[in-house]
């Protein structure tokens, strides 16, 4: 007989009953249940507003965003590498 506890997650019913959300993983026969109330999970946040808490962050640990030249630079810097790597594939 396993005396270690099994945490399952379930929910608790409008009617009363319990609902299992998984498979239990023992053998037939008589058990003893504990009920507690879980925690309640955090509704995620929106796209929009995790990307508006990242900008007041990098904003007040001081880091600016790349300007526009910076991006575009960086943007045709790995054009030329894709371009200088065709042309050693297409000469082998």
């Amino acid at each position: 007989m396993s005396t270690q506890p099994v945490i399952l997650h379930g929910q608790i019913r409008l009617d009363g009953t319990l609902q299992i959300e998984e498979k239990i993983n023992l053998p037939p026969g008589p058990v003893n249940v504990t009920l507690e109330t879980a925690t309640q999970v955090k509704p995620r946040e929106s796209t929009r507003q995790v990307l508006k808490e990242i900008a007041i962050q990098r904003q007040a640990s001081g880091r600016q965003p790349r300007t526009k030249e910076e991006i575009d630079a960086d943007i045709d810097a790995m054009r030329n590498e894709d371009e200088q790597r065709m042309r050693e594939i297409e000469q082998i």
